[in-house]
């Protein structure tokens, strides 16, 4: 069985050696050249200089594809590095499946191969299987599996199914659906002898309720294989849901590039391609219903509105990613976002529970808790939890249920400095640090997620929001810096995402990845990820929404409690905000008349370059602190003047603004009569 190993996704980061004008087609037959010469050091340099030309999915799968197949199998099995750097290209190829492959049923000539060829042709077929089709291969084998007139057929699609290991196991676990006996058996057969910690519910599912006393048996033993005998099917469908939902890496599988959504419907298994990132939730949901459906009450349903909340969270968040811009799987996702409107409210008052899990889960799910708390109702329960979460040390949690407690009428002053805060806020830029990259504790501006390990450094690159710098040491141990750099690139999350490779060979590194990385550094600083990172991402856009949704908030609040935010009010006139933001932030001063905002605002008056909203909101918010403390300038001309520009609106806010002057004289009044 061909195996996933850690060291499996290789790379060049020691040799440059032949020469750059060659292709990497020319550069690869080189490589099986030498390796059919038995020389396997030779081959191994050719194939580490053609992958660090970054070969397309496409282009590796049509190089693989002009190697005689007993050829591949030899350089796969091949120990060392040699077997590494073949599965690697693998690994490339069966990305690239999906352009090759428009219609995944092909794989059922492949698999009639599999089943009546001799032993090569055999091999041939198993590796056409693996590199082409990987999951797309478990449909063609599924007949085979249940084939009662055959036990070599039943056998080599067992064999098959083991040999294509991971990549088995979502569609095996829809196969215990079968109507067949003997189908579903072989299928659970199969997955205990993966040891999958996925597959554990539904063969505890299995081993409880199976109409057939042997499938019970088989499940079972499946399950004592994997040394859970007595698992319990609720327990288990809650656990591995939660892990799904925290991106535990033995679920997940950051390295896998797989994201089809397998099911059991109409007596066949089918699958659908779905955004990478909604795949493990779409199995989470699954598991959550499972289990509710057994009577896990308030648990399952607490942690279903988690789950709907982070699909939702997901899906905006890519709605807001370039590289998916009009991508069909994008817009499947978002067709269905009225219905995850409906499923979250679903959730009741145990959103509250939702919440405070959504929090205490590790890594946190901060954007699926921001959408519960804007779908909450007003139950104890859930008021409970926004106030739980008020004091939270991330801004967009507390600021959130600040506003989602003023939106249910809950002042108070802690409510509305988390709203003042709201308006103020910068945000931050966000860099993931995978290994020792020499970033020092912190910078104004940035936020550094520091990963303890290499799955979780990738998990968290991909997770939502998008990062603005990816940093990776070079020379960890256990993975190579390609499979890395492949991890990142080949992901639509990540694939823009500006990379920084911290190494002592500068000058090896830039040049064998010029291409795929934006600086290449012996120890970094925050001013190399402000010269890569470009421009804001849309999180600025985000951050502004929110000021706006914030100052909403407190223009429904008493002005007294409104008070209590004066100060960030104050500092938020002096932000840089959009002129939407920065008008709605001016019409919170002039509500609750905050003196502590009026320099900012007097200053805004002379300020004939601001958008006209902006001065019109300033005029009415002087208007309302002068009135409540008046002013020690004299701004008569500036506001005569401004009653000229010809705008009704301008004018108009002048006139209230000039009524509220203490030091007008009644020339000036006499003069703005109209």
């Amino acid at each position: 069985m061909m195996h996933r190993r850690a060291c499996a996704f290789l790379v060049a980061l020691l040799f440059g050696g032949v020469a750059a004008a060659q292709s990497s087609e020319e550069l690869f037959r080189q490589g099986v050249d030498a390796f059919q010469r038995g020389d396997s050091a030779a081959a191994a340099d050719a194939f580490k200089s053609v992958l660090a030309s970054n070969p397309g999915h496409g282009q590796a799968f049509e190089m693989l594809d002009t190697v005689e197949q007993a050829v591949l199998m030899d350089m796969l099995v091949s120990r060392g590095e040699l077997g590494d750097l073949t599965e690697r290209f693998l690994a490339i190829a069966r990305l690239g499946r999906l352009d090759v492959v428009s219609d995944p049923g092909g794989a059922a000539d492949v698999v009639g191969q599999l089943l009546s060829g001799d032993f090569a042709q055999q091999h041939a077929a198993m590796l056409q299987l693996q590199s082409r089709y990987g999951q797309w291969s478990v449909p063609a084998l599924v007949g085979p599996l249940g084939d009662s007139s055959s036990m070599d057929n039943r056998v080599r699609a067992m064999q098959a199914l083991r040999r294509l290991g991971s990549n088995a196991v979502l569609p095996l676990i829809e196969v215990l659906e079968s109507d067949d006996v003997l189908t579903r058996s072989n299928a659970a057969a199969v997955l205990g002898s993966l040891g999958d910690q996925r597959a554990l519910a539904a063969l505890a599912w299995m081993a409880r309720n199976d109409a057939d006393g042997v499938a019970r048996t088989t499940a079972a033993e499946a399950l004592g294989k994997m040394g859970q005998a007595a698992l319990d099917p609720v327990n288990a469908s809650l656990a591995i849901a939660d892990g799904y939902f925290r991106g535990a890496p033995e679920l997940t599988k950051p390295y896998d590039s797989s994201t089809i959504f397998w099911k059991w419907e109409g007596g066949a298994l089918r699958g659908e391609q779905v955004l990478g990132g909604l795949l493990p939730l779409m199995l989470a949901e699954e598991l959550c219903l499972d289990a509710m459906e057994a009577g896990a009450g308030s648990q399952s349903r607490a942690l279903l509105a988690a789950v709907h909340a982070a699909q939702k969270a997901e899906i905006l968040a890519a709605q807001k990613l370039d590289s998916l811009s009009g991508h069909p799987l994008l817009d499947s996702a978002a067709d269905r976002l009225v219905a995850l409107d409906r499923n979250i409210a679903l959730g009741g008052s145990l959103r509250g529970q939702a919440l405070i899990h959504a929090l205490s889960s590790t890594p946190r799910r901060v954007p699926a808790a921001v959408q519960l708390m804007d779908s909450m109702g007003g139950s104890a329960l859930e008021v409970q939890a926004l106030a739980s979460v008020l004091g939270d040390p991330d801004a967009a949690v507390s600021q959130s249920a600040a506003m989602a407690l003023g939106r249910l009428g809950q002042y108070d002053g802690f409510v509305a400095q988390r709203l003042g805060e709201a308006l103020a806020a910068v945000p931050q830029r966000i860099a993931v640090s995978i290994g020792t990259t020499g970033l020092g504790a912190g910078a104004p501006g940035w936020q550094v997620i520091n990963a303890a390990s290499v799955q979780e450094g990738l998990l968290r690159a991909k997770a939502f929001p998008p990062k603005d710098v990816v940093l990776i040491q070079d020379g960890l141990q256990g993975v190579t810096l390609d499979a890395l750099i492949f991890g990142l690139r080949n992901d639509p999350r990540t694939a823009d995402t500006p990379i920084i490779v911290v190494t002592h060979d500068v000058d090896g590194i830039s040049g064998l990845y010029d291409s795929e990385v934006q600086s290449v550094v012996t120890s970094a600083s925050y001013a190399d990820l402000a010269e890569v990172a470009g421009e804001p991402s849309g999180r600025q856009v985000e951050s502004h929404a929110r000021a706006r949704k914030a100052a909403n908030v407190l223009l429904h609040a008493p002005p007294g409690v409104v008070q209590a935010a004066a100060s960030s009010v104050a500092q938020a006139l002096r932000s840089g905000a959009d002129t939407e933001t920065m008008t709605a932030i001016l019409n919170v001063v002039a509500h609750g008349g905050l003196v502590e905002a009026q320099s900012d605002v007097e200053s805004m008056l002379a300020d004939d370059s601001l958008a006209t909203e902006v001065r019109v909101a300033a005029m009415h918010a002087a208007a309302r602190i002068w009135s409540v403390s008046g002013t020690s300038g004299d701004f008569s001309e500036i506001l005569l003047a401004a009653m000229d520009e010809g705008d009704d609106d301008l004018s108009a806010a002048a006139a209230a603004a000039l009524g509220e002057l203490q030091s007008a004289s009644p020339a000036t009044l006499r003069a703005a009569v109209r």
